[in-house]
This record gives C-alpha cells, sequence and structure tokens, in this order.
C-alpha cells in the first residue's frame, strides 16, 4: 500500500489543497515558503502521535488555521484527508476499520485517515476527532494500532545528525540495532561480551584504585548511613542499555594513497555533509527492520543540506532505490523536500511534483508524470533537465528561449528595461534547439499555471547571393514572412492560457541590430571584441558609418554576424555584447519590442 492523496483545509498556508502522490520516491519542488514543510507537518498531524516513529508530534495551535490577506481566521476549522492505495488483501483485512471498500473491484478498495481540528474562539479551546473510511458520523476514532503500521520517519532541514547518531536514549544506531536483534538468540552474545568485559575491568588495578577514591569521598561526604556504593563499568549488561551506548566511528580517507585508510576517529572530527549522509543511512536502514509496518513513511527535508552535487547525486540514488542491499523486501514510500537543481535534474522527472501558486495565489501541485507526456517524451525530458534547465521548477516564471546566446542576453537586456529577472523569480531556460513543444506540455490547465514565454526566431527564407542576402519579405514590402517552423509553434500555442510565442522578425542579431539606429555600433563593437586582431573582421565601424536607416544597418550586420562570419561566434558575441552592455550602463541602446514583451509576459506574477 502506499499514501496515494492528500487533501488539506484550513492550515497555515496551504488553503484548500490536494496532492497526489505515488509509491517509492516523490520528489516536491518550490520556491521557499511555498508550503512544502507544511505539507509535511500536515501529513504528520493528520496521523498523530502514534505513528510518531520519531521526534515529537505535531501539535496543532490557533496559529495553524489559515489567515486571510488581512490577517484574520479564515475558519476555525482545519481539515486533513489522508487516501491510502495499492491495499493488498491482507491489509485490507488488518485497515477494516479504514477502508473504502469496492465491492466491483476489491483490489481497487482504498483506505483513508481524516483529521479534524477545530478552535472554539469563545471557549479559547481546540477540540479534534479522528476517523477512518467514508464514515464522519462514526463515533469510533481510528485504532491506535492501525496508526502505528503507518509510522512517520521525519527528517527535518536543520537536523542535528551528530546528535541523532551519538548514544543516548534516543540514538538512531540503538534502535536499529534493537530492532536487528528481536529475542535472546541475537542479544545473548552481545550482553556476554559486555559481561566479560566488566569482569576484566574488576580486575584492572587502575580502575579498582579510582572507584575506591571516589567511594571514599562519597563516605565522608554522606556518612556510612546514608551512603551508597559504586562500581565502574563498561556498561550495564542489558542489550537495550548496551546498544543505545554504541557509537558509530568513522576511518578518513587518506589523500594520495590507494584505498588507505586512517585510523578510527569520532564523528565530531567528521564534516556535517557526510554526517548528514550517514544519519539517513542509518535511518534507511532502520526503516528496512520495522516490525508490524505495513507503510513506513520516510519525510525528509532538503536532503542536500551540506553535501556537494557528486554527493547529492548518489544520495538520490539511495532514496530512489529504497532500502539497502541484504534488507528483507518493505515498502518504504520516500517524500522528499528540496531546493536542489541537481538533484530535481538526477532523479526521475517521473517522481518530480512542482507547487506552485497561480496569479489568484491558489496554491497548486502539478506532478510531472501527470502532464500528458508519452514515454519518447518523458526519456526527452529527463536528458533536456539537466542542472541549468532543472531551475525552471522552482520559478515564478520561464522564459524559453532556442539557445546561449538569447540565455547570455536576456538578464541583461532585462536590466536595460528595469527588471531584474532574478528577482523576479523568472527563469531563463535554453533549450539547446527549437523543441519548445515538450515544454511546452508542462504548463496549462490542471498543470504549471505559471507564464511561460517562449521566444524563437522568425527564420524566414533567404533570398539573393550572399553580399546581397535579404529575409523573404511579405508583399506588403514591410514584413518578413514568417518561416514554417515559428508560424507553427504560434499555432500551437495561440490560444494556451499561460504560454506566449515572441518571434523575432528575422534572427535575434538582426531585430537587435533593428531595434533603434544607434544599436549598430554597439553590436559592431561586440563583434570586434572577438577577434584577438579586430583589423581581421570584414565587419567595421566604417561598414554602417554611411547607413542611415536601422533596417539596412540590420542587414549589413546580419549577414556579417550570421551568414558570413557568424557560425561558431554567435555565442561569443552574445557574451561580449552582454559584458559591453554591462559595462557601459549609459551607452544607448534598445531592446526590441518582442524581447520586451516576453520579459514582460514572464515578469507578470511579480509586477
Amino acid at each position: 500500500m502506499y499514501l496515494s492523496h492528500v487533501a488539506v483545509q484550513g492550515f497555515r498556508n496551504l488553503g484548500s489543497f490536494s496532492l497526489e502522490l505515488f509509491p517509492g520516491l516523490n520528489v516536491l519542488v518550490g520556491e521557499n515558503n511555498i508550503g512544502k514543510t507544511n505539507l509535511m507537518d500536515a501529513v504528520r498531524a493528520a496521523l498523530g502521535a502514534a505513528s510518531a516513529a520519531n521526534g515529537e508530534p505535531v501539535r496543532l495551535r490557533p496559529d495553524d488555521l489559515a489567515t486571510s490577506e488581512s490577517g484574520g481566521l479564515v475558519d476555525g476549522t482545519i481539515r486533513i484527508d489522508l487516501t491510502f492505495s495499492g491495499l493488498s488483501e491482507d491489509e485490507r483485512g488488518e485497515f477494516i476499520e479504514l477502508l473504502d471498500y469496492n465491492a466491483a473491484a476489491p483490489e481497487s478498495s482504498t483506505a483513508s485517515i481524516h483529521f479534524e481540528w477545530r478552535w472554539g474562539a469563545t471557549q479559547q479551546r481546540w477540540h479534534s476527532r479522528r476517523w477512518g473510511g467514508n464514515r464522519p458520523d462514526a463515533e469510533t476514532t481510528v485504532p491506535e494500532e492501525n496508526l502505528q503500521s503507518l509510522p512517520i520517519t521525519f527528517l527535518e532541514a536543520l537536523r542535528n545528525a551528530l546528535s541523532a547518531l551519538g548514544p543516548g536514549r534516543n540514538s538512531r544506531l540503538g534502535r536499529l540495532l534493537m530492532m536487528q536483534a528481536p529475542g535472546e538468540a541475537e542479544r545473548g552474545p552481545v550482553e556476554q561480551i559486555v559481561q566479560e568485559a566488566n569482569e576484566r575491568l574488576e580486575q584492572s588495578a587502575l580502575i579498582l584504585q579510582a572507584q575506591n577514591r571516589i567511594q571514599e569521598v562519597l563516605r565522608r561526604a554522606s556518612g556510612p548511613v546514608l551512603g551508597q556504593e559504586i562500581a565502574i563499568r563498561a556498561a550495564e549488561p542489558r542489550f537495550e542499555r548496551i546498544a543505545r551506548g554504541l557509537r558509530i566511528l568513522f576511518a578518513e580517507r587518506q589523500h594520495g594513497t590507494a584505498g588507505g585508510l586512517s585510523e578510527l576517529t569520532d564523528l565530531e572530527r567528521n564534516g556535517l555533509g557526510y554526517n548528514n549522509l550517514l544519519y539517513v543511512g542509518t535511518v534507511l536502514a532502520e526503516l528496512g527492520n520495522l516490525p508490524n509496518a505495513a507503510l513506513p513513511l520516510l519525510l525528509v527535508e532538503e536532503p542536500e543540506a551540506h553535501l556537494h552535487p557528486q554527493l547529492q547525486t548518489l544520495l538520490a540514488d539511495c532514496l530512489a532505490g529504497g532500502l539497502p542491499a541484504g534488507s528483507e523486501q518493505r515498502c518504504v514510500q520516500t517524500v522528499v523536500t528540496t531546493h536542489s537543481p541537481t538533484i530535481a535534474a538526477h532523479v526521475s522527472p517521473e517522481t518530480i511534483t512542482i507547487l506552485h501558486r497561480d496569479e489568484t495565489g491558489q496554491l497548486h501541485a502539478t506532478g510531472l508524470r501527470k502532464c500528458g507526456l508519452d514515454t519518447k517524451e518523458m526519456r526527452k525530458l529527463r536528458r533536456m533537465l539537466d542542472v541549468t534547465r532543472a531551475s525552471m521548477l522552482f520559478a515564478r516564471g520561464i522564459i524559453l528561449v532556442e539557445g546561449i546566446s538569447e540565455a547570455l542576453l536576456l538578464p541583461v537586456l532585462a536590466r536595460r528595461l528595469g527588471r531584474n529577472l532574478a528577482a523576479c523569480g523568472v527563469s531563463v531556460i535554453p533549450v539547446c534547439g527549437v523543441d519548445f513543444r515538450t515544454f511546452g506540455k508542462l504548463f496549462g490547465p490542471e498543470k504549471l499555471q505559471l507564464p511561460l514565454s517562449i521566444i524563437t526566431d522568425g527564420d524566414p527564407d533567404i533570398v539573393g547571393g550572399s553580399t546581397e542576402a535579404r529575409p523573404r519579405q511579405h508583399p506588403d514590402g514591410i514584413r518578413y514572412v514568417e518561416g514554417e517552423r515559428a508560424a507553427g509553434l504560434r499555432d500551437t500555442f495561440s490560444k494556451h492560457p499561460v504560454a506566449r510565442v515572441f518571434t523575432s522578425s528575422v534572427t535575434l542579431e538582426f531585430d537587435l541590430t533593428r531595434a533603434a539606429l544607434e544599436n549598430a555600433p554597439v553590436m559592431v563593437d561586440a563583434w570586434l571584441r572577438c577577434y584577438q586582431r579586430p583589423r581581421m573582421s570584414l565587419l567595421q565601424q566604417q561598414s554602417i558609418a554611411s547607413i542611415t536607416t536601422a533596417e539596412e544597418r540590420a542587414l549589413v550586420v546580419w549577414r556579417h554576424l550570421c551568414l558570413s562570419e557568424g557560425g561558431r561566434r554567435k555565442a561569443d558575441f552574445a557574451h561580449a555584447l552582454a559584458a559591453l552592455l554591462d559595462e557601459e550602463p549609459g551607452r544607448p541602446f534598445t531592446v526590441p519590442d518582442y524581447l520586451r514583451d516576453a520579459i514582460d509576459h514572464a515578469c507578470r506574477r511579480s509586477a
């Protein structure tokens, strides 16, 4: 079985919200304060203290109630509904009090837990109740045995891995050892080792000397009647005490040696990242040994904490793979929240759910596997979602561009318009080609409801020889005839609710030059920066000095940059132009209208 659906009303900033989950790994991404932590707490609150496998359960307070824009309480009620699917025949029997039975298809039956918390403002008291199945009027509550079969292990973002791994009452290592040693057959040999160690300590002169000195001081302090006898031992020879007193040590790998390891040392000398990794590994091993657990739930906030990118990907593989080798086969469902593009790019897109808000502020959860991509498109999406492009999963607005040239220039041009794309939460994503439709399928009703700007070249046919080449013009003599690819793309998204297509009349370089007469000298200066010996370029300032129209200047620059001298240098040119515009902010340069409109559309959520 697995937790398949979470519905929340009236809890913190979640509002009226629902989320679909899947077996195995679920990765939740989204901007800060979108509600990822609150969602974790909602699940923990719904299952209650009996399911808390570690740490304190969530205890609701009046300030957990949703508030209106004015700051007042929207309602005095919090409602959280959890649905579990994929129940086996045995699980349908075990959770019969929670069962929503499907007589026509028993294998499709689900189980559900409903939690309601009410605050009485007049009496200043709260009341809560929890029931199972579609029986809201039932007087019986969810049996604690059922809740204990759904243990939640919650690893918070600012977790203290060193404290959790150290010896003590809450030692994770101790919990793991006690689960792996259920009977006397496993525990007896360990207790015997400690008993023998204690007997040998009793014979040590050093230990006896220290023990006698302490005992003498105690007798003087408390007298012969009230005094107590003491002894120094390694540990009480009871397995529970032994397990909780053990500690994990590590051997640091020595640099410059082939597999050489240093002596064992304490975790306090280990790095935060490795201790965090060790903590998660210990928890996963523990989950594989939970007795009588139908569905262990692992909730992890920001697993990337203190880890460099390579370790982040290895940890993501570990979480996706579930339990370590050698564990008995158990179903562990893992829900991870992350801000790491490295993890988001590494895991399968089918595991990713994006939390985002639409223009009205309503929170939505969009699973990429539910966006209508077929198998081929999903494989393509996985190839395209590298670390750079994965930043779109955390954005408030997205601008898709063809390549690196536009990606380099857009943030600089936006600053010329008084816009800071990073501050607006807008990501510029190069698709490194013209396949915008795969990304575009992620947006729309019941999908990502974020503003999407698609910037592409018009690419009209070229007529004439190289020195007199011109884009094909419309019969009106003013416009250029848009290429079939750009026209088809515009038709595809013509009625799209959040996506807009913005095309140049010819190419990026042509339209940048044509936007204003003074743009051409800037373009030429940037182009000459690409040469170690600028005089070797065929394009010089004198090439455009005598031309008095922006249109004709654009034709000259376009012929050099895109037809004769361009080719592999176009990315270098974009880098040089971006640097020049940043270095000389007072130099006049006009941003083309189609780029201005694309930037305005992507930034409209931050207007």
